[in-house]
C-alpha cells in the first residue's frame, strides 16, 4: 500500500502532438498544481413549468488543463523537462563519461505526456495522465541561500483517468545545485559556450544577491477549432519574452551607469557542485550574450546597506547565435 506521501510525476515526450505515451522520466518535484478546465454553457430556451436550468440543456464546448510543474535544479535527469522548456536540446560526448546538455530556443514547442500518481486515503494510486503538454513559460529561480528551482507552466490538450499507472524509477545518482555553487558575472567579453565547454570570460561580480529568469514562450493556446470535438489544436511559438530581476547591493556604480546608460551587458550563472564527474565536475549554466537593465536608482535610508531591484531584458544581441543558452555538464548519457 502506498503512503500518502508516495505521490509521483512522470513525463515523456510525444511523437505526436496530443497522442499520449508512457511517461518514462520521474522527478523529485517541489510541487505541482496540474488542474482541468472545461466550459459549460447551460441552454437558455423558455419553456413552460421550468423553474431553473434543464439538466438535458447542459453543454460542454471546450475541454484543456494546465498547471505548474516545479522541480529543484538537479544533475542528472532533467533533460527531457528541460529540452521541451526551450525546444531545442542536444547531447554531446565531452570525454568518459561526461556530457554537455546544451539547450537553446526552438521553432516547434515539443509536447509531453505528463502523469501524476496521487494517493487516496487507503493508500490507492490514482493516476492522472495530460496528453499534449506544451510549456507556455517557465522560470529559473536560485533565492539567497536555497537551492535552485525549475518551474515550468503547461497548457494541456486533455486529461485521462483510464490510462494505467506506470510505477516510478529514478535517475541514480547526481546531485543539487543551490546558492553557494553560484558565481555570476555581468559585463566584460563572454564566449558563447561550445557543444563541448561550457561559456568563459565576463567580470565576475560579488554583489549579486539572488537571481531569477522568465521566459515566455508566447504560445497560441486558443485554439479551439471546428472539428476538433472541443479540444485543443498544437499551441504555436510566439515571440519569446525573456526577463530577469536579481537584488544586488549598492557597492559600485557600474551597474547604476548601465542602467543609465542602457548600456547592454553579457550575464551568466554558473553552478559548480562538488559531483565528480570523468572530466571535471557537474555543472548547470546560464549565459545571456545581451541583457539591458531595468532596475532602479539607489535611494538613502540612513541604517542599513543599500540594496537594489535590478530587473533587465533579454535581447538578441544582433550577433549572437543564441539569446540563452543553458548548459548542464551531467553523467547522463542522454536527454
Amino acid at each position: 500500500m502506498a503512503a500518502l506521501q508516495d505521490a509521483s510525476v512522470g513525463t515523456a515526450v510525444e511523437s505526436t502532438y496530443g497522442t499520449p505515451v508512457t511517461v518514462t522520466r520521474w522527478y523529485e518535484f517541489v510541487d505541482e498544481s496540474f488542474d482541468y478546465e472545461k466550459t459549460v454553457k447551460q441552454g437558455a430556451g423558455i419553456r413552460v413549468a421550468s423553474k431553473v436550468g434543464r439538466s438535458g440543456r447542459r453543454v460542454v464546448t471546450e475541454t484543456q488543463a494546465k498547471g505548474d510543474l516545479t522541480v529543484e535544479l538537479v544533475s542528472k535527469g532533467l533533460g527531457t523537462l528541460l529540452q521541451t522548456c526551450f525546444g531545442t536540446g542536444v547531447s554531446t560526448l565531452v570525454s568518459g563519461s561526461t556530457y554537455q546538455q546544451n539547450f537553446t530556443l526552438g521553432s516547434t514547442p515539443p509536447s509531453m505526456t505528463v502523469q501524476k500518481g496521487l494517493v487516496r486515503a487507503d493508500g490507492t494510486v490514482d493516476p492522472y495522465t495530460y496528453n499534449g503538454g506544451v510549456v507556455d513559460s517557465f522560470e529559473i529561480d536560485c533565492p539567497q541561500g536555497d537551492i535552485a528551482k525549475l518551474k515550468s507552466s503547461f497548457v494541456f490538450r486533455d486529461v485521462l483517468t483510464a490510462t494505467a499507472y506506470a510505477a516510478p524509477s529514478y535517475a541514480t545518482g547526481g546531485s543539487l545545485f543551490h546558492f553557494a555553487q553560484g558565481a555570476i558575472t555581468i559585463g566584460g567579453t563572454v564566449t558563447a559556450p561550445t557543444t563541448t565547454a561550457l561559456a568563459t570570460g565576463g567580470t565576475t561580480v560579488a554583489n549579486v544577491r539572488d537571481f531569477n529568469l522568465k521566459v515566455d514562450n508566447h504560445l497560441t493556446a486558443d485554439r479551439f477549432n471546428y472539428g476538433g470535438a472541443g479540444k485543443m489544436a498544437a499551441p504555436t511559438l510566439g515571440l519569446r519574452g525573456i526577463t530577469g530581476k536579481m537584488t544586488i547591493e549598492y557597492t559600485d556604480r557600474t551597474l547604476v551607469d548601465a542602467y543609465i546608460a542602457d548600456t547592454p551587458l553579457a550575464l551568466s550563472l554558473t553552478f559548480t557542485s562538488s559531483e565528480t564527474l570523468s572530466t571535471g565536475t557537474a555543472q548547470f549554466q546560464i549565459t545571456l550574450p545581451e541583457i539591458k537593465l531595468n532596475g532602479e536608482l539607489p535611494k538613502a535610508n540612513g541604517t542599513d546597506l543599500i540594496t537594489l531591484g535590478v530587473d533587465f531584458d533579454v535581447l538578441d544581441n544582433l550577433t549572437a547565435a543564441q539569446p540563452i543558452w543553458v548548459s548542464l555538464r551531467t553523467a547522463d548519457t542522454a536527454l
